[in-house]
């Protein structure tokens, strides 16, 4: 077990301390939930109720409050530091040394660099070319004249189709897949006719794509995922889409063919954007949102449709008013009518 001073963990990220800089730290904990020897952090409201009562041996803050813990490290960005310090104790999935299983298929075509840890099972097709410091778990597969680059990490039966451009350091969650066919057919008839999808899938470098997620190939122009992008599980990305950098999709996101995201969007969970159109940068798109139309940089839309967020919370505040205005309504209609009639009834 790893053990620090809050001074060590304060001079190494850039913090200042408050309280005892002997503090030992060797551990980290939700606010609620931690104990002697822990480090936690403090950067939403609705947890400021558990700060004064705290177990934790030390709290990350953007400033100095009243708290029983017996240290504070003061910083612009608390979850941030928190992060960064929970990677510096405990690490990352710790992969198996740098080997090539003899179980592994890889054609005689393919370039594995140096430094590689290839496991069981892992298929590695004609004139692939792998990284350095690439970790292939069971069941990956890399298809012909693929490019990964270094570092990245497939998990258990991620997926990689023929010709696709894999960035440095890209993570692959387990049973995802990249560069499949896109979901492109032409009626004629009553049949569907399968539509070529003869471009590729090319993603940035430090994407992550989590486990279950599909992103298919482009039909006549490449899927693109711009650096940095992060894609959650159960994500559906389509033909020819273009991922800004930077984007985040929260798991069962899905973005029809053709669409684009402009840099650093977000977007919620079970949202989904229909194709042929673009969505600006740092757009903010609340979860089970419909994005039917273009949507200019900045905005936070929610609803189905996508609406500006403060025009749709009036609409929605509105719905459970709408039976009794429509009774008001009628009421005023008939007073109308017989106003008009001469009489009032």
């Amino acid at each position: 077990m790893q053990k620090y001073t809050v001074q060590q963990l304060a001079d190494r990220f850039g913090c200042e301390v408050r309280g005892d800089p002997e503090t030992i730290i060797h551990t980290a904990a939700p606010i609620q939930e931690a104990g002697e020897g822990a480090v936690t952090f403090l950067s939403n409201r609705k947890y400021f109720k558990f700060l004064k009562d705290t177990k934790a041996d030390a709290v990350i803050l953007e400033e100095e409050l009243e708290t029983n813990a017996r240290a504070q490290l003061i910083c612009s960005s608390p979850y941030y530091a928190f992060c960064r310090i929970v990677e510096f104790i405990f690490g990352h999935r710790k992969h198996r040394a740098p080997s090539i299983s003899e179980r592994a298929f890889i054609s005689e075509s393919a370039e594995i660099g140096s430094g590689c840890t290839i496991y069981e099972n892992v298929f590695i097709d004609e004139n692939a070319v792998i990284g350095e410091g690439c970790v292939l778990y069971p069941g990956a597969f890399v298809g012909r004249e693929t490019q990964l680059g270094e570092g990245c990490i497939l998990y258990p039966n991620a997926v990689v189709f023929e010709e696709c451009r894999i960035g440095s350091r890209v993570i692959l969650q387990s049973n995802c897949s990249v560069g499949q066919d896109g979901f492109g057919f032409a009626e004629n008839d009553g049949f569907h006719h399968k539509i070529p999808h003869i471009k590729s899938v090319i993603l940035g470098d430090d994407v992550e794509i989590g486990a279950n997620s599909a992103v298919e190939r482009g039909s006549l122009r490449d899927t693109t995922i711009g650096d940095c992008a992060k894609i959650g599980d159960c994500v559906v990305i389509g033909h020819g889409a273009r991922i800004g950098r930077g984007c985040m999709l929260v798991p069962q996101v899905g973005i029809a063919g053709t669409a684009e995201l402009g840099q650093y969007c977000v977007l919620g969970g079970q949202s989904a954007v229909v194709g042929h159109i673009k969505v600006g940068n740092q757009v903010m798109v609340g979860g089970k949102s419909a994005i039917m139309d273009d949507i200019p940089d900045g905005k936070r839309v929610i609803g189905q449709p996508a609406l500006e967020e403060n025009e749709a919370k009036r609409m929605y505040v509105s719905l459970p008013k709408v039976p009794k205005m429509r009774k008001q309504i009628r009421q005023l209609e008939k007073r109308i009518k017989a106003l008009e009639a001469g009489r009032e009834e």
